[in-house]
């Protein structure tokens, strides 16, 4: 359907929504729900109110508010508001019927309110402006349909349909394949199916699929950056092209080689010795026929590959210790990173071995090691490099490799240790030791040995001219050297011998001494014991016994007072002593162990543990006050310590923070604000502590005077400021004020500052104590007086183009400097050459260049832009216009009349009274179209201007159109 074709039925929409737009319903129980209703609504996309659409007026008898509404269609739930009913036509993007229930609770009814809504298919788009390119495979149809109305879009349940038959095969549903289809111009038509009475709609839309540009297929050169590259010096790129288009142009970045867009010829040795190696792409663009379609390029790379050149170098090596090759090469010709290589090793029995590693290649050196299993021992391998390529990053490395081989050997020398006890003279055998010719030598040499201990401790040792055998010696690691059980290393370097990468070394173990008898004695109660247990825990001895024997013994006349004696072979044993008929007084206990065993490395036989407990001796609690007050001033400047607490002791009084803590606190640690202390006494020849301890609460009070960093203080008059305003330091205490040095009245801490009046402030705390001495403060308080204005109004012409300066015109006395703002909150001034924006509130602010001070409130005026006299503008009607699309004069307005009447209207009339235009401030001019839709002809219209101003009457009159 056209444009014109949906105007022609604009008043068939009108008479439907006049006649039919009633609802009709189906007769059901009525009660505070209503009962149902039934709407058809065509041409929904005529009437912007639809937007705004109440279902609660569309309910049939007498609903009551406050139910709730639902849809069943999930499309449909944010389209409308569940509360208000108020649903939005223009959202249901689906033509049909449509459903909306209406549940109120305070009956348990509900009504459905369904309305039958007529489809809209968009707005043809056959002037060109719908264009895809060729290499688009899905093309969505929908875009080049809606309307330049907002929130006014097409439905999407309609029907696509290719009217141009090579187009059929390529259309699914809304997705058009373009590039199946191929350049070209192809119609269709988009229809939503009629719904009850309202009928079917159909758009068309004219596409053009353009050819999009083809720059082939590029081709790859790769050389080796020492290769002679004379057969490259002047390289057609187009020969390196298949398929491309001819219109395109050669592009690079970096090697100069190409001269203008018409250029297609490089030097690639002259890249290379220029550039070195690298990848050097060169891109063949070619561009579209029409901005639809992107430009498209294929690049030529042409590949210049590092080559690896250098060395290989080696040592001799131990066998089991890495076989370390290292390779140096020019840097110039390979970049630093991380290769993987491929490597020969060539043993003496001809039997060629081949392996991959990774190496890492940084500034010309690196180096890998050769798989041990590849190398046979005592005869000479030689390595080579057989690969390359790189590995991170990846990349490609030239297959001709310029590295010199290399040669070593690999011996199996070695040291041998039997395991030994601790603390003992260890003996090291050497074997297969090969002397500088590389055979077992049997001279004598001087060795240094490294032992390390479990614990990471070690010991290094020297000898001299040790004798040697076959490539055999022995020498001895003193006992001193191992007084830890465990695994050991020894390393060991031999002088003059075959040079080899790596230390002869081994490990071997050393067996701890036997573990020993545990004797332990627990005392119920060192203080007042009752009971002891003697435990006994032994290995079992496989030839011998233990005797155990235990007594307790008075400590002032060395009375033994209990003995018993035990002999066993080992295990565990619990004797308790019953120690509670023993008088008060203070006791020892002893238990002591002798054993007879000759388990190997056992080098002790014989233990004795003691213990010391009391009868009864536990002290009686301190006696004293629990909360101590202390006053600082009576005091030297370290203040109370704990020596000032006052209480009564039986013995030696200790301290402690906690009433469970177990660290004693020094008798002058200084006594703490609020905090407890916990007393005990200890009994100095038992050496018991009693049981309870004395709880001490100290206070401490001598508030400190507050300080400040500035006891005179600015402050504006507009802030409020009060003495909470004022900055002031203290601890932990409060802050009081006062209106004098000495005694004086106290002030509330909201009391308003005025200017020069001087404050006095002290600190107090809890219990009321307050500093000997106040801190004095003398503030300034600066007040900056409102703006006065002559009026609150402003009348002027917006044509004269007024700027906020011409509000400072309304100043009764200009004393300070004036701001303006557009609101009351504002916190950014307005420019003095900003123009007056109509319809604006501005606020004055009153402020004080030396203080930065404003007054405290803000004085509001009203503007008013349109106080123009037509005659003084040259106001005038022009009398006609010309819509032809050339720029000048396309568009009939009326010169400044937004500006000298803003409440106008304008409508535009053809000569059988039908309205074409309706205008205001927002739309100003008429296009010539007829209601923005299609074109009016050349003729003579009609304008009806309402100038809603006061002294002003409508005018009339006539105006010609002429394309």
């Amino acid at each position: 359907m056209t444009n014109q074709n949906k105007m022609d039925r604009i008043p068939f929409f009108l008479l439907f929504i006049i006649f039919f737009g009633v609802h009709t319903f189906s007769q059901a129980q009525t009660g505070c729900a209503g009962s149902d209703a039934l709407l058809t609504i065509c041409n929904k996309d005529q009437d912007p109110s639809l937007q705004n659409f109440d279902l609660f007026d569309a309910l049939n008898d007498t609903p009551l508010t406050g139910g709730i509404w639902s849809t069943s269609n999930p499309a449909n739930f944010y389209a409308f508001d569940r509360t208000t009913g108020i649903v939005n036509l223009w959202k249901i993007l689906n033509s049909g019927i449509h459903t909306f229930t209406y549940t109120n609770d305070a009956c348990g009814e509900s009504a459905n309110v369904t309305i039958n809504l007529g489809g809209y298919s968009g707005e043809d788009n056959i002037d060109g402006s719908a264009n895809a390119c060729s290499n688009e495979i899905e093309v969505n149809m929908h875009r080049f349909l809606g309307s330049e109305v907002a929130d006014k879009i097409q439905d999407f349940n309609g029907l696509w349909e290719a009217v141009t038959p090579e187009a059929v095969n390529f259309l699914e549903r809304n997705i058009f394949n373009a590039f199946g289809a191929g350049p070209g111009v192809y119609e269709f038509t988009y229809t939503v199916a009629a719904v009850a009475t309202c009928p079917s709609e159909q758009s068309t839309v004219i596409l053009e699929v353009h050819p999009s540009p083809n720059p082939g297929t590029g081709l790859a050169l790769a050389v080796c950056v020492t290769d002679d590259l004379s057969a490259y010096r002047n390289l057609n790129l187009n020969s390196y092209l298949a398929a491309e288009d001819a219109n395109g142009t050669w592009s690079e970045s970096g090697t100069g080689q190409l001269t203008d867009l018409s250029d297609n010829t490089i030097n690639v040795e002259e890249i290379r010795d220029n550039f070195g190696y690298g990848i050097y792409n060169f891109d063949y663009t070619v561009y579209p026929t029409h901005p639809v379609c992107d430009e498209q390029f294929s690049t030529v790379a042409i590949s210049i590959l590092p080559t690896l050149s250098g060395s290989l170098e080696s040592l001799n090596y131990c066998m089991g210790s890495p076989y370390t090759i290292d390779i140096t090469y020019d840097s110039t010709l390979l970049p630093n990173g991380r290769y993987q290589m491929g490597y020969l090793v060539d043993p003496a029995d001809a039997l060629v071995r081949a392996e991959d590693v990774i190496i890492t290649l940084t500034d010309g050196v690196g180096s890998f090691d050769v798989n041990p299993s590849l190398v046979s021992t005592n005869v000479y391998n030689t390595v080579s490099i057989s690969s390359i390529t790189g590995f991170l990053p990846l990349r490609s490395v030239c297959t001709t490799i310029d590295v010199s081989e290399t040669t070593f050997l690999v011996s199996n020398s070695q040291i041998q240790i039997a395991e030994a006890c601790q603390d003992t003279t260890i003996p090291v055998q050497i074997l297969n030791i090969l002397d500088t010719t590389a055979s077992l030598t049997n001279s004598p040499h001087t060795i240094t040995y490294t032992l390390t201990a479990p614990d990471g401790g070690t010991t290094t040792e020297t000898i001299e001219n040790l004798a040697f055998s076959a490539g055999a010696a022995t020498f001895e690691i003193a006992a001193e050297h191992v007084g830890q059980d465990g695994e050991h290393e020894v390393i060991v370097t031999i002088d003059n011998v075959l040079d080899v990468t790596c230390n002869l070394q081994t490990l071997f173990n050393v067996i701890a001494t036997p573990d020993a008898i545990t004797l332990t004695l627990q005392v119920d109660n060192s203080c007042n014991a009752t009971e002891i247990s003697v435990l006994v825990a032994a290995p079992i001895l496989p030839d011998g016994i233990y005797n155990v024997t235990y007594d307790v013994i008075e400590q002032n006349s060395g009375t033994v007072v209990i003995n018993n004696t035990i002999a066993f072979a080992g295990g565990t044993a619990d004797y308790q002593v019953d120690v509670a008929p023993l008088e008060q007084g203070n006791y020892t206990i002893s238990v002591r162990s002798i054993q007879n065993d000759t388990t190997p490395c056992r080098t002790i036989f014989e233990y004795e543990e003691t213990e010391n407990f009391a009868i009864k001796g536990i002290p009686d609690i301190p006696i004293g006050e629990s909360n101590q007050t202390f006053c600082l001033s009576e005091y030297d400047t370290n203040g109370p310590t704990l020596e000032d607490l006052a209480f009564t002791a039986s013995g030696d009084p200790l301290f402690y923070a906690t009433e469970t803590s177990t660290d004693i606190l020094s008798i002058s640690t200084p006594l703490a604000h609020n905090v407890t202390y916990f007393i005990s006494t200890i009994n100095n020849e038992n050496n018991c502590e009693g049981t309870q301890r004395l709880r001490v609460l100290v206070s401490l009070t001598a508030p400190i005077t507050p300080t400040t960093s500035n006891a005179s203080p600015f402050f504006c008059g507009g802030d409020a400021a009060t003495l909470a305003s004022v900055d002031i330091t203290f601890s932990e205490t409060t802050i009081v004020w006062f209106d004098a040095p000495v005694n004086g009245n106290l002030l509330p801490a909201t009391t308003l500052l005025e200017d020069g009046v001087s404050y006095y402030a002290a600190s107090e705390n809890s219990q009321g104590c307050r500093s000997s001495e106040r801190l004095l403060l003398t503030p300034t308080v600066f007040t900056v007086t409102p703006l006065s204005l002559i009026s609150t109004e402003f009348d002027i012409c917006g044509l004269d183009e007024p700027t906020i300066s011409d509000l400072n015109n309304l100043a009764a006395f200009e004393n300070y400097e004036i701001r303006w703002y557009d609101s009351l909150e504002s916190t950014s001034p307005l420019s003095e050459t900003a123009l007056l924006i109509p319809n604006t509130m501005y606020y004055a602010e009153n402020y004080n260049e030396d203080t930065g001070c404003i007054a405290p409130n803000r004085t509001a005026i009203a503007i008013d832009l349109s106080a123009c006299n037509p005659e003084d503008y040259d106001f005038f009607i022009p009398d006609g216009f010309s819509p032809n699309g050339d720029a000048r004069n396309d568009r009939y307005f009326i010169p400044n009349i937004e500006k000298i009447f803003p409440a106008f209207q304008l409508e535009i009339k053809n000569r059988y009274g039908r309205t074409l235009f309706m205008g205001n401030i927002q739309n100003p001019a008429w296009d010539g179209t007829i209601k923005g839709n299609s074109i009016a002809p050349n003729g003579v219209y009609f304008y009806i201007i309402h100038y809603n101003k006061e002294g002003f009457e409508p005018k009339q009159g006539r105006l010609y159109l002429n394309r």
